[in-house]
């Protein structure tokens, strides 16, 4: 009986083949009708050679039972009666004639061509189909032998023969049983269910159960289950069969549920699920019998060709779904454009009004001062002392002028009083209508000597300041003494390009009107100036506009200084504290020159103040404050994306830019946009979520129908 790969004899036995061995060269005898061709394989108790049949040219394998100790008749008589049982089954090796009185012994078998599964399967492993397709056909060869009452009990890759298409022919069936018979039989260690080795186990249908098991887990996995190193070296340590078999049995009870054919791709969950019924320790859990494992794998097939269907079920659902989230994205992104731009064109509406607003402050404002200018210009007293004083030498002037700066309105010439008193009524004037006070008042010859300012400044008195725009109305400032020879006077009001005070060093603009003697000549320049920071700070208190007074809505002004070149001139940052900042003249000077507009922006101002009757205003859906590139964490709030309206300052090169965060206009817009994709992706999960429970539902559903 056999316990191992290989039989496990006594010394009777070890003797037979050791005779057997010497039987090589030619068959033990000569078998009429058949000529012998070559040695397939030898056993313990037997050989087995491939023969050819003299009157039909079939090839057939003939197993002689060598005489020994009476020991061939009676497995002969035991695998023959079996053999005959099953003769009318297409997967066992089918009888076809038995030798009884031959000496030695014999019977004639069908030869089947492909060898055995042991042999197939030696260091490799079969795919998952080909595995399962292999089971099947064994399940099959079983049902037929437990149908006519005969159990194997010795089932293993050498007992499994494939003929040349690779189908199933089980065989040795010498340590089979008949269902009656309750004698003990073993079978093969690794491929002998744990309750078979017990030499008082009656045979049992489930034993085969458990080989069939055995065989596919080495088909997948390949090694039979159970063997490794240890196992081995324990059972080796054994020094009888009896102890063998136990340890055999224990080692197997106490495995439990097997997990290396887990992780081998395309071993499926049911497919895993029959093999841990086919392999389990106890008897009570394994299949029956074969049919019940069949059964199994016909319900497993079912299931795997429901697949295609209940895949299509899955993924039709979910294509659509998927299908259906581009078209919502693309028309709530056309929804999102639309709004985003009525949105920008209603922000813009309010933005250009207000910087039209804005604009036509600032040129009432500029009117009324240099109207203001012109009316003092025009007295005739003024004018006549005016005149009679520009007759006289400059340098006597500046003399007294400095001579008198100190002295009190009484001590002071009479041309000068009429100024100092111009100045201080148009001072009260602005305290009472709350419009601040100018920078500085004063008043040059025609040659642009200063020869009177209040407050007084000894820094620029008697100095020349012909190069500046204010005196001659270029609409630029020269280098100092730069300016072209005899360049005149103005000769009618002005509003002067920005320059830095040479007083304040504050950016600042001059309103200028010529002074005319009685003649109509030009005799100089009277003048005032204020701040811009201070002019736009007043100015923006008269707007009411939402946001005003936060960095999200802002109003600047620019001017254009050449044809390519539009600067920033007032902006909210450009405060007293941050140009305090500079820590050079050096510096504050080259940070006016980096307030430069971006070129779309530039051009649209461009374009107002050469066109002034084309638009009222430009709108600019994406403009970049200059502001934002100064390095400095004061101008970083400016930084980023803005729209802008702009609208141009009438007699000037100026224009107010009225300007809101970009972000802040649309926030409701994007805020909406993130709440219907939110939506939208819940949706679209939730759907999913139905589909895949749905699923899982039906699939559950067609799982349990193992019918």
């Amino acid at each position: 009986m056999s316990v191992g790969d290989t039989l496990v004899l006594d010394d009777a036995g070890r003797e037979q083949s050791r005779l057997l061995s010497l039987q090589g060269v030619r068959p033990p005898a000569d078998v009429p009708g058949y000529s012998f061709v070559r040695r397939l394989g030898m056993g313990a108790f037997g050989v087995v050679w491939l023969a050819r049949e003299d009157r039909t040219g079939r090839m057939v394998a003939i197993k002689f039972y060598p005489r020994q100790r009476g020991m061939n008749w009676t497995l002969l008589s035991r695998e023959v009666e079996k053999l005959a049982a099953v003769y009318t089954s297409h997967h066992i090796v089918r009888l076809l004639d038995v030798g009884w009185t031959a000496d030695p012994p014999y019977f004639v078998m069908e030869y089947v061509e492909g060898g055995s599964l042991g042999t197939r399967l030696s260091g490799a492993r079969l795919s998952t189909d080909e595995a399962v397709r292999i089971a099947r056909e064994i399940c099959s060869a079983l049902v037929d032998a437990h149908g006519a009452g005969v159990l194997h009990c010795d089932l293993k890759p050498d007992n499994v023969l494939l003929d040349g298409q690779g189908r199933v022919r089980l065989c040795d069936f010498g340590q089979a049983r008949m269902s009656h018979d309750h004698s003990p039989a073993l079978g093969t260690l690794y491929y002998m269910a744990p309750e078979q080795a017990d030499l008082e186990s009656p045979p049992d249908a489930r034993w085969d159960v458990y080989a069939v098991g055995a065989i596919l887990y080495q088909m997948l996995t390949g090694a039979p289950p159970h063997r490794d190193a240890e196992v081995e070296r324990r059972l080796q340590e054994t020094s009888s069969l009896e102890e063998r078999l136990a340890t055999y049995r224990r080692m197997v009870i106490a495995a439990g549920q097997l997990g290396t054919h887990r992780g081998i791709p395309g071993i499926d969950v049911r497919l895993m699920e029959i093999l841990d019924r086919c392999l389990a320790a106890d008897s009570t859990r394994r299949f029956p019998n074969a049919q019940a494992v069949l059964d199994a794998l016909a319900a497993r097939d079912r299931q795997r060709s429901r697949r295609p269907l209940l895949l299509v079920g899955f993924l039709v659902p979910l294509l659509l779904t998927a299908a259906l989230l581009p078209i919502l994205g693309y028309a709530l992104s056309r929804n999102r454009d639309a709004a985003e731009l009525q949105m920008t064109e209603r922000a813009l509406e309010s933005d250009a009004l207000s910087a039209r607003l804005q604009a036509a402050a600032l040129e009432d404002e500029l009117r009324q001062r240099l109207q203001e200018l012109e009316t003092i210009a025009a007295a005739d007293d003024l004018r006549r002392e005016l005149e009679t004083l520009m007759r006289r030498p400059a340098a006597e002037v500046i003399t007294e002028v400095r001579a008198t700066a100190e002295a009190d309105f009484a001590g002071r010439p009479r041309w000068m009083q009429l100024l100092d008193s111009a100045w201080q009524r148009a001072r009260e004037a602005s305290v009472a209508s709350n419009r601040g006070n100018d920078t500085s008042w004063f008043v040059t010859a025609v040659d642009g000597t200063q020869i009177w300012r209040r407050e007084y400044s000894e820094r620029t008195i008697g100095e020349n300041f012909a190069w500046r725009d204010y005196f001659h109305g270029q609409g630029v400032d020269f280098e100092r003494g730069q300016q072209p020879q005899g360049l005149p006077p103005l000769r009618q009001p002005h509003v002067s390009a920005a320059y830095k005070s040479t007083t304040t060093d504050r950016q600042t603009v001059a309103l200028s009107v010529p002074l005319f003697a009685s003649d109509g000549s030009i005799i100089g320049v009277f003048a005032r100036t204020v701040h811009l920071g201070d002019l736009q700070a007043r100015l923006r208190g008269r707007m009411s506009a939402e946001g005003q007074g936060s960095v999200e809505r802002i109003i600047a002004l620019a001017e254009v200084r050449d044809a390519d070149e539009v600067r920033l001139l007032d902006h909210p940052c450009l405060t007293e504290e941050f140009l305090r900042t500079q820590e050079v003249q050096a510096r504050d000077e080259a940070l006016f020159r980096e307030l430069i507009l971006d070129a779309d922006a530039a051009a649209s101002i461009q374009r107002l103040l050469q066109h002034p009757g084309d638009a009222a205003e430009a709108r600019l859906r994406l403009y970049l404050d200059p502001v934002g590139k100064i390095q400095s964490p004061i101008a970083q709030p400016w930084a980023g994306d803005w729209m802008a309206a702009v609208a141009p300052v009438q007699g000037t090169r100026w224009a107010v830019i009225v300007q809101e965060r970009r972000s802040g206009v649309l926030e409701p817009i994007l805020q909406m946009e993130r709440n219907a994709r939110r939506q939208l992706a819940l949706a679209a999960a939730a759907a999913a979520g139905l589909i895949v429970l749905g699923w899982m539902f039906v699939w559950r559903a067609v799982a349990g129908n193992r019918g």
